[in-house]
């Protein structure tokens, strides 16, 4: 593991101690000064708690925690080519997750050099490194900004990311393309993972919230972008890391360049030109949905039913209102299952179909939404609770299109933008609730509307169908729970 007394690191590493037995984890990373290193520091001694082993950047002799898992901590930068080359050579790890990586869209623009050091030349030595000792699987951390300024959304693994905005989404993008060379001519199997807008408690305070709370607490004005007109698909940690967790345990294979993603053409249209058809009809509809459609997909979001809902998925050569890998459920507000051939597919033949493939559909009419949307939402839940989860799914969605690489590419994220004005309005709710700003705080006297700042982009939201399928991963924290656990840790922290 490098970078794992970064944020998201070090929250992996406790689920790998508190969940594993008899796993051998090296925690890598080399503390830099790029934020509060005290911070780290206090990751560290959580994660020391946990595993009853010293986190000194010295040598180690083995210390194995109650589960039996040997963990140790090595101060050390992953530029330092001889040292990885060492390290692989005596620990033969058969599972790498690469989160160390220089941060930030907006230091890049400051420090460019650290992002070449970090991020390209870190990332090759790691590359190398598991050339030289094979692994079975190389999970790495991409970002988000690597999308650039895509306008269309949400943001998919499937969209051409050719024109990054800043240094480190050029860097991230570099990573990906390196990762699928080595996975090409070596047979590495990796995973790179494009994590959107990453929250929670002990991140980073570099980080709009974090920011935003030290600001708010000193009294200072915080700088609200683009006229508040931003959108971020804010992700909580908990669900970041679960994802890794999933992507961790299935090492992607060498597919047939015949099947576009490495799909089961069963599943999905086989023919490129109705799949793109049917991705810009189904964008269409998202964007412009019947009112009990915004109805249904604002409750399914707001009542924290614990279930991911997609809007306007494809199957085969349809287009679903909403969809959930998950409990492979379907729902229909009243009427036709949309096609791009035929609008409207008979209710028997779509029925017919679903179920061959393994689907339920559940209906509802306009009037059921728009009249009585808790009785719709109890069905939806009962039938949920009483379905289970199936997370084997029968092939993978994340694979390169055109590749027969072992490589994947996956989005982690909520599937779900906010605004910046809503968020930092919910954040200043939750920190008066946790007592952190008086109850009286006057927030419109302390905050201030600016421009887009370079490098920055307007909107952020993730296409996580493909992990959705092939892993079942479903975010389940709610940005309002998350950010109080955020406020309740910060005034436990901090206050």
């Amino acid at each position: 593991m490098t970078g794992g007394a970064g944020f998201i690191g070090s929250n992996l590493i406790k689920r790998l101690l508190t969940e594993t037995k008899g796993t051998t984890i090296i925690n890598i990373d080399n503390l830099n000064t790029y934020y509060d290193v005290s911070l780290k520091e206090y990751r560290l001694k959580e994660l020391e708690r946990l595993s009853q082993a010293p986190s000194n950047p010295g040598p180690l002799s083995p210390t194995v925690s109650p589960s039996g898992v040997t963990y140790r901590f090595l101060k050390a930068d992953i530029a330092d080519r001889p040292f990885i080359d060492k390290l692989f050579a005596e620990y033969k790890p058969q599972i790498v997750v690469n989160l160390a990586a220089q941060a930030g869209v907006r230091y890049s623009i400051e420090n460019p050099d650290a992002y070449i050091m970090s991020n390209m030349m870190g990332f090759y030595n790691i590359l190398e490194a598991c050339r030289h000792f094979p692994v079975e699987h190389l999970v790495y951390a991409s970002s988000s900004s690597v999308y650039g300024g895509n306008k269309k959304v949400p943001f998919s693994t499937d969209d051409r990311v050719d024109n990054p905005v800043s240094l480190y989404a050029a860097t991230k993008k570099s990573n990906e393309l390196f990762a699928h060379c080595y996975s090409k001519l070596y047979n590495i199997p990796t995973t790179g993972l494009r994590f959107f807008t990453v929250y929670g408690p002990a991140g980073r305070p570099d980080m709009a919230y974090f920011g935003f709370t030290n600001k708010l607490l000193k009294g200072d004005t915080i700088q609200i972008f683009n006229y508040g007109n931003c959108r971020r698909d804010f992700t909580y940690v908990d669900d970041i890391v679960e994802g890794i967790m999933r992507v961790m345990q299935g090492a992607p294979e060498a597919s047939p360049k015949s099947s576009p993603k490495g799909k089961d053409l069963g599943v999905h249209t086989a023919d490129p030109m109705m799949y793109g058809l049917l991705k810009e009809h189904a964008e269409e509809m998202r964007n412009n949905p019947t009112e009990a459609e915004k109805v249904l997909w604002k409750a399914l979001r707001a009542k924290g039913l614990g279930v991911k809902f997609r809007q306007q998925h494809i199957i085969e050569d349809f287009i679903v209102d909403f969809y959930c890998n998950e409990y492979k459920v379907t729902i229909e507000v009243d009427g036709g299952y949309h096609n791009v051939e035929k609008q409207i597919k008979s209710d028997a033949e779509r029925t017919a179909r679903l179920k061959e493939l393994g689907y339920t559909e559940l209906r509802f009419s306009n009037e059921e939404i728009l009249c009585d949307i808790d009785n719709v939402l109890k069905k939806i839940k009962t039938f949920c609770s009483g379905t289970p989860s199936p997370l084997s799914p029968p092939f993978r969605e994340g694979l390169g299109v055109g590749s027969d690489a072992p490589y994947a590419i996956y989005n982690i994220g909520g599937g779900h933008p906010e605004n910046l004005l809503d968020f930092v309005n919910i954040l200043q709710e939750e920190l008066i609730r946790a007592g952190v700003l008086p109850q009286d705080y006057d927030f419109e006297a302390h905050k201030q509307l600016v421009p887009m700042q370079p490098g920055d982009v307007p909107t952020t939201y993730a296409d996580t169908t493909a992990l959705e399928h092939d892993f079942g991963f479903t975010p389940k924290i709610m940005l309002r729970e998350g950010l109080r656990k955020f406020a309740e840790w910060y005034k436990e922290y901090y206050c």
